[in-house]
């Protein structure tokens, strides 16, 4: 799994199992290619610049940061189940139980 994170801010931007790495023809249109090939990687409709390589002239620049899907997932459920907590705690307050 990889994050996306703006070079520009340090936002994460999203993050996905598979990255859609993309170069730009001479027509300027945007084809998928692999990893080696890639200037840059398309995200929900959005090219993106790759930090690193000849850039695709998109509005932003990204770097792909591997991850452990399986420590995030983790820290999803752990943040959830803290939110879960918290809300059965504001029900019971405010029905006075």
């Amino acid at each position: 799994m990889y994050k996306i994170i703006s070079v520009k801010d340090g936002t994460e931007i999203g993050s996905t199992e598979n990255p859609r790495y993309v170069k730009k023809k001479d027509t300027g249109c945007y084809i998928q290619t692999d990893r080696q090939n890639a200037q840059g990687i398309a995200y929900k409709g959005t090219a993106y610049n790759l930090q690193g390589r000849d850039g695709i002239d998109a509005d932003d620049t990204v770097l792909l940061i591997e991850i452990d899907g399986g420590v995030e997932t983790d820290n999803n459920a752990a943040a959830i189940a803290d939110c879960s907590a918290a809300i059965d705690d504001i029900v019971v307050a405010m029905l006075g139980v």
